[in-house]
């Protein structure tokens, strides 16, 4: 088959690796570039894909065979590499969030708009059909309405440090709150209108990360109202020391009509019912890769236009409401959308 779609994937981490698979696996794709600031990484995975690899991201999206360019490097880099591609013509794959600021994000929209070329976001979870029926299900009210979607993630302190530099990822308000941000604003059909958040940086003082002039919020607890009554609450710590690392908890929505939870894995996902006579009732189970999923939706909507549900707009929106927890941990008060 014809290779059609000729990637370049900038950064060459776990999720250049994840994207690399996934890219590996479209019949009409082929990585013919990777890049990475650190040579060893870049030959590794250039090894592995049987393509070129390159230390300057500029000079590996000026080949006349690239057209698409997955971004997988750290945030505060996610517009510039974006914008570069954008004016070259390509189309874009950015993981989440979309950028660290608003003014990044508009630059990237603004620039994919003007150059008339695609801009697609990494939030895998709207590429499993487990959400989608959680979506169908809350809006023909057999959960009833509204509800409490509850979330949490707590981990040791992030071996990946860019994780705790408010400069680089920015902490997990934005990093990892944009996920659930973006699925509540999907599975409640509504606009956020307010956001309560609280936070502490409690890997504070830790040697691993010492050198790290701005720490980012490690630790917080985000309350996100809807316009439809329905809340999101999300509880994240990534400061906890060495080793400690809780089982995590599946998401659990709190309706009127039972207790639903969610459970999410790159190649499962799954949603379960508890009603009023107390048994559990598996309601949707997947074991797709949600990663492939989104690979090969983003390589249709390039190939023949096909809707792909996460744009460069819902980026800025996740982005939007994080960026309000933050304001609102700051300022102690409610930040109203």
């Amino acid at each position: 088959m014809k290779k059609n779609i000729g990637v370049c994937i900038v950064g060459c981490g776990f999720m250049g690796q994840t994207h690399a698979k996934g890219w590996a696996a479209v019949p009409e794709a082929q990585v013919v570039a990777v890049v990475d600031l650190i040579p060893k990484r870049a030959q590794t995975l250039a090894r592995q894909l049987a393509c070129d690899y390159y230390l300057d991201y500029s000079e590996a999206i000026a080949r006349s065979d690239v057209n698409v360019v997955s971004v997988c490097v750290p945030t505060y880099l996610h517009a510039e590499v974006t914008i570069a591609s954008a004016r070259l013509g390509l189309d874009v794959l950015c993981e989440k969030p979309i950028a660290l600021t608003l003014d990044q994000a508009d630059q990237m929209i603004a620039a994919s708009q003007e150059n008339r070329v695609k801009l697609g976001l990494g939030f895998m979870r709207r590429h499993s059909k487990v959400v989608t029926d959680l979506k169908a299900r809350l809006g023909s009210g057999e959960f009833g309405r509204p509800v409490l979607y509850h979330a949490s993630d707590i981990r040791e302190l992030r071996p990946k440090l860019e994780m705790h530099d408010a400069n680089a990822n920015g902490g997990p308000v934005i990093d990892m709150a944009v996920h659930l941000i973006d699925l509540w604003n999907i599975v409640f059909d509504s606009q956020p209108v307010s956001v309560t958040a609280y936070g502490l940086t409690v890997g504070r003082g830790r040697p691993e990360i010492a050198l790290i002039k701005e720490l980012a919020i490690d630790t917080a607890s985000i309350l996100v109202q809807y316009a439809s009554g329905d809340i999101g609450n999300f509880v994240v710590s990534w400061g906890l020391p060495l080793k400690v690392n809780p089982p995590q908890h599946h998401d659990q929505i709190y309706a009127p009509n039972g207790l639903a939870e969610l459970y999410y894995a790159a190649n499962q996902q799954e949603l379960r019912r508890m009603g009023e006579n107390g048994v559990w009732q598996t309601l949707s189970i997947s074991h797709q890769d949600m990663y492939q999923n989104q690979i090969r939706a983003f390589a249709d909507w390039v190939l023949k236009d096909e809707p792909f549900p996460a744009k460069g707009s819902d980026g800025r929106l996740a982005l939007r409401v994080a960026l309000a927890a933050l304001e609102s941990i700051q300022n102690g008060q409610t930040i109203h959308l």
